[in-house]
């Protein structure tokens, strides 16, 4: 009920982002294809909180090519449902680029649905690395890490912690890549050894048979692969079996909805973590930007902007620059633009760069312990910052991803 009420809220406060006059031009339209319900409703609602802050930005100073930008937001948390409404957008709103959430399942959908309509889209959440590989196409852009950055990042802080670790992996392709690009690295750690792992399926909210097997393992280590309402339901039962006490709990990816949505307290239980984005990372312009969406949403679900929003929020605002600077929507001339671009305002201590041979989004990773409650300064001051990896030291390097994007024709 809370996530229909804020939902409720945030589609009342301002669907349409415009000024007074700008009915004297066509808006320019962005298409925002959002899990705004099911296991990852509550990404896309943070990802909206992003998006729109992005347009905000961008039509306070003028718009773009003389035109103000407006986002057309549909529910789309499965691939049949987010590729019917891509279609009816691009044919009845002509929209400029699309934006997608929902998993790597729906991104893997609306990548081809961008190839064959030759029409920009960014995928914001997902972290599969097969939309970097296999599933790259020369029309789709892929925002966060993929696994293979993320794996790069935690293990080796990992491999310090203990001499065993047990996985636990979402049963499709955003746990199995997970899982396998963290056995890639770990395998030059051969002190730690791997007792195994089982497959989660989605939708599982009872993880009492899981918790005992990692008992039975007796691992130093269990590595959480699960995202979504799934991971909070385990994290909390993690919690409620003492098995944290039992073994250092590690979440690769973790997001800040996960750590809220179970509380201060229980957000403990989490010895090591690898996050996105938080407000505190050495940046010029986090704090800002934190303060500016406090601001702007004072009675928000989250205290702070999410990795999910910020991701959100550089894919609109870049793209949208892109346009700006290729003076034109075509899509094969705002890639160009986009190609090679380097984000000197990343919100993260380095520079972000978008990768031309696979569309990688190149960025800095962050590993993080959780704080103990009583250190807090305020809400959301929930993390403790362990290290900094930098996105060009963790990213597979440029020559091994030559040739994985076909010609645009």
């Amino acid at each position: 009920m809370k996530y229909a009420k804020i939902l409720g809220s945030l589609f009342f406060a301002g669907s349409l982002l415009c000024v007074p006059g700008a009915q004297a031009q066509e808006t320019l339209k962005i298409g925002a294809l959002l899990p705004l319900s099911g296991n990852y409703g509550f990404l896309g609602i943070t990802e909206r909180l992003g998006i729109d802050m992005a347009v905000e930005e961008v039509n306070a100073a003028g718009g773009i090519l003389g035109r103000q930008v407006e986002v057309l937001y549909e529910d789309a948390g499965a691939p049949a449902q987010a590729v019917r409404k891509a279609n009816q957008l691009l044919e009845t709103k002509k929209v400029a680029f699309f934006l997608n959430g929902g998993g790597s399942a729906v991104s893997t959908a609306v990548f081809e649905f961008a190839q064959r309509n030759k029409v920009i889209n960014l995928a914001i959440d997902p972290n599969a690395e097969e939309l970097v590989t296999i599933k790259a196409n020369p029309y789709s852009f892929l925002v966060p890490p993929p696994s293979s950055m993320i794996a790069n990042a935690v293990v080796p802080e990992m491999a310090k912690m203990g001499k065993s670790v047990f996985f636990l992996t979402h049963d499709y392709s955003f746990g199995h890549t997970q899982t396998a690009e963290q056995r890639r690295v770990l395998a030059g750690f051969p002190g730690v050894k791997d007792l195994g792992e089982i497959k989660v399926p989605l939708n599982t909210r009872d993880f009492s048979s899981q918790i005992i097997a990692v008992r039975n393992a007796k691992p130093d280590m269990i590595v959480v692969n699960v995202a979504g309402v799934d991971a909070t339901a385990l994290l909390q039962q993690i919690w409620e079996f003492n098995l944290y006490k039992e073994t250092k709990v590690v979440v690769p990816l973790l997001d800040f909805e996960d750590s809220w949505a179970i509380g201060a307290e229980k957000n403990t239980l989490i010895a090591l973590a690898g996050v996105e984005w938080h407000y505190d990372v050495p940046a010029a312009g986090a704090q800002a930007f934190k303060e500016r969406y406090q601001k702007k949403y004072p009675k928000a679900q989250y205290p702070v902007p999410t990795t999910n929003a910020v991701n959100a929020y550089l894919g609109v605002r870049e793209t949208l620059r892109a346009i700006q600077r290729a003076g034109t929507t075509d899509s094969d001339k705002v890639i160009s633009a986009l190609e090679g671009h380097q984000v000197e305002d990343s919100l993260k201590p380095n520079p972000l760069t978008i990768r031309a041979s696979d569309h990688q989004w190149v960025q800095d990773f962050f590993i993080y312990k959780t704080k103990n409650p009583s250190t807090s300064k305020e809400p959301g001051d929930i993390y403790e910052l362990v290290s900094v990896a930098k996105g060009s030291d963790i990213v597979v390097p440029d020559s091994q991803r030559q040739g994985v994007l076909p010609a645009r024709q």
